[in-house]
């Protein structure tokens, strides 16, 4: 392990998560300080020049050139000849990874303090959940209702909490603040999983513990769990930035049982994987992961029963009370519905292929580490590949990525522990011969530091949300304006019924779930409500498109919606798309909720009550 500051206090390698050096906690809080002051100095320097963007990002990069320069510089002018290439390398590599963390942090800012909840499909639902807890209406309701959605409750109930706590309950952006969290906690356990594997993997190199490393790896880290390839979405309001966390947790409980053989952290194993279950149905795999490693590398008969029978007792309970709490409904979404959705085995290979990577990025983490180490880091290694191969098959269901975050980081833990592992040797160099180590630590860290864009790390410092944006939700509001908030159905978007506390029904992401898993019965409410003419407005996108979000063509069977609004409400007006700047246009966030809006109104007489 490659040292570079002062000796720390030594640590065993049985020592527990619990017991983590205060160090480890400052050195990531300290990336994470220094990333976000650059940023707000990037938006100072970019504020006057909010009409020239090659101006602002030309300035931009004067500032972060220089600080690459200079901080490997500085250390190789203050060594003279005693400068190590390898640590000069290093050094490089981190100032690179904290300015990339920098931008991110400034590009994400825009997204995230954004006023409206439709920057991706999930955000309405995920705010309507919260308003269904906080009003005291039930999470999940009979399908013609079409209010409810096949994610688990886990991260809008967590994320509602932790607003409330610090009296932000009703701020979106605040929500979107707290997801951003949860991915620096996912980014700071995935740190302690790095140490953790090269402490198994070479307990003899852990003599001193370097800060570079570690401020190093936590930006990498952090970039990776936000990477533009399969993370685009861990800012926004979804359930990806906690589950991302419970997996990277999940990993790093499996490593400290190898490491400590504990019974309590077996009990916590047990514990975790049928409550993850309320965050995202896919973690109960950590269920099949841990059996797996239990039964083949576990060493012992009766704790694999042990952990199988309790899990197995504990997701019976946690069922039993979902049935009691919401009934059979509750099956439906989460399990039923979802399960009815095709997936493309050729848009998973495009996504194999897209995410390349981190697939080449883990194998080569796991060469370099598994070669005569424990055979249990083999076992780990191998629930890495199982993971991300299983991710990669299920993205095969929608054209996104973001299935595949949890196992990209992952890969990311295994490819900078196996860096760690043979950067000395790949780097070092005898006197005679020391222009040659300077070569291969340049070409290494240069290999690495191309590495950075392959996985989505690197980002044009530049704001990627116009004023346009903001227009486009203000003329939203326009329309709700002088009418019953619950009269007036908008598609996609929440925040138009926060203030009102209106928990409403027949949304479009709804629509489409029931749409994909071929169940027409479900639209039965809608097409009724719409046959009553309830609604005083509609506000719908692409209502003729071939991909409507209530009229998909992609669907098993039609479902009539569409039709059902033409012949019963008339056009009377339109809200033009959103026009995000061209100058990012072709790599910010794609705001496909941002097209032109059909504004729909009764043909004949006034609409009838509205639904209870």
């Amino acid at each position: 392990m490659p040292t570079v500051t002062t000796e720390s206090k030594e640590q065993t390698p049985a020592q527990s998560s619990a017991s983590v050096h205060a160090s480890v906690v400052a050195v990531a809080a300290l990336v994470a300080g220094i990333a976000a002051a650059l940023a707000w100095l990037i938006y100072r320097i970019q504020l006057p020049l909010g009409q020239r963007p090659e101006a602002a990002v030309s300035l931009t990069a004067l500032l972060l050139v220089a600080i690459l320069v200079a901080v490997p510089g500085a250390y190789i002018l203050r060594a003279g000849r005693n400068a190590l290439p390898g640590k000069a390398g290093l050094l490089f590599l981190t100032a690179c990874s904290v300015v990339l963390l920098a931008i991110y942090f400034f590009t994400v800012s825009w997204y995230v303090f954004f006023p409206a909840d439709i920057w991706i499909w999930s955000e309405g639902d995920f705010i309507n959940d919260i308003l269904k807890f906080s009003t005291g209406y039930p999470l999940y309701t009979a399908v013609p209702n079409l209010d409810s959605t096949h994610y688990p409750p886990g991260p809008q109930l967590l994320t509602y909490l932790l607003a409330w706590a610090v009296g932000k309950a009703g701020s979106i952006p605040s929500y979107r603040v707290i997801q951003v969290f949860y991915t620096a906690l996912a980014a700071f356990v995935a740190l302690l999983c790095c140490r953790r594997i090269l402490r198994l993997a070479m307990p003899e190199s852990w003599k001193r513990e370097s800060g570079v490393w570690l401020a190093f790896w936590y930006a990498v880290l952090f970039l990776i769990a936000t990477n533009s390839i399969t993370d685009r979405f861990s800012h926004n309001l979804h359930g990806d930035a906690l589950a991302q966390l419970a997996t990277i947790f999940s990993f790093y409980l499996l490593l400290v049982y190898i490491d400590t053989r504990k019974w309590l952290v077996l009990w916590a194993m047990v514990l975790l994987v049928p409550a993850e279950l309320f965050i995202k149905q896919n973690l109960v795999v950590w269920a099949v992961f841990y059996a797996g490693f239990l039964a083949l590398w576990g060493r012992s008969l009766k704790r694999f029963v042990v952990y199988t029978g309790a899990t197995a007792l504990l997701f019976g309970v946690a069922l039993a009370v979902c049935y009691a709490e919401w009934g059979s409904v509750f099956f439906f979404w989460i399990f039923t519905e979802l399960s009815k959705h095709y997936v493309s085995p050729l848009r998973a290979i495009q996504h194999l292929l897209d995410s390349w990577a981190f697939f080449a990025a883990g194998l080569l983490g796991g060469a370099a580490l598994l070669r005569n180490r424990k055979p249990e880091l083999l076992g780990c290694w191998l629930i890495w590949l199982a993971l991300l191969t299983s991710e990669t098959y299920t993205s095969g269901i929608e054209w996104m990525l973001n299935h595949m975050g949890p196992g990209c980081l992952m890969a990311g833990i295994w490819f900078l522990a196996g860096l760690a592992a043979v950067w000395d040797r790949a780097t070092e160099s005898t006197k005679p011969a020391l222009i040659e180590g300077w070569i291969r630590a340049g070409a290494l860290t240069a290999t690495v530091a191309l590495l950075f864009s392959g996985m989505g790390l690197v980002r044009i410092p530049l704001r990627p949300v116009s004023d346009d944006l903001y227009r486009y939700v203000h003329d939203i509001e326009k329309q709700f304006q002088g009418q019953q908030t619950n009269r007036v159905l908008l598609d996609v978007g929440t925040w138009v019924y926060m203030k009102d506390r209106v928990v409403m029904g027949d949304r479009s992401p709804a629509v489409g779930m029931v749409g994909m898993a071929g169940y027409p019965a479900g639209f039965s409410g809608i097409l009724s409500r719409i046959a009553a003419r309830r609604y005083t407005k509609i506000l719908v996108r692409g209502l003729y498109e071939h991909n409507c979000w209530y009229e998909n063509d992609l669907w098993p069977k039609p479902s009539g919606i569409r039709q059902a609004m033409l012949d019963n409400y008339r056009e009377t007006g339109h809200i033009p798309a959103a026009v995000g700047p061209k100058e990012v246009r072709n790599w910010a966030e794609d705001p496909y909720l941002f097209d032109e809006i059909t504004i729909l109104e009764p043909k004949d007489g006034p609409p009838n009550s509205p639904r209870e």
